[in-house]
């Protein structure tokens, strides 16, 4: 065992950057063993003590978000069509509403 000091992780820019992907991609770090890692990668990115620490953080970060993208739940988005669609619809809704009464 080492008789050097705990280094304490700060979360800056980056851990809140990767907390905020999670978040929109819908994985939760808690159930989800890759994205706690790249959450922990991202705290030592932006505890880094110097240029090489943070170049070898911010690969493996890389890397576990590509996994942990590769692995999310597809988002349903809709494309043209389906936005078109909707929009028509609402612009139709007043005027169906109209009619009936």
């Amino acid at each position: 065992m080492s008789d050097a000091p705990k280094r304490r992780l700060r979360r800056g820019a980056v851990a809140a950057a990767t907390t905020a992907e999670l978040k929109d991609l819908g994985v939760d770090p808690a159930a989800n063993a890759q994205a706690a890692a790249a959450l922990r990668l991202a705290a030592e990115l932006d505890s880094a003590p110097d240029p090489k620490a943070a170049a070898t953080a911010a690969r493996e970060l890389r890397q576990a978000m590509q996994v942990v993208r590769a692995a999310a739940p597809p988002k349903e988005r809709g494309d043209k069509i389906d936005q078109l669609a909707e929009r028509r619809a609402q612009r139709l809704s007043p005027a169906a509403a109209r009619d009936a009464t």
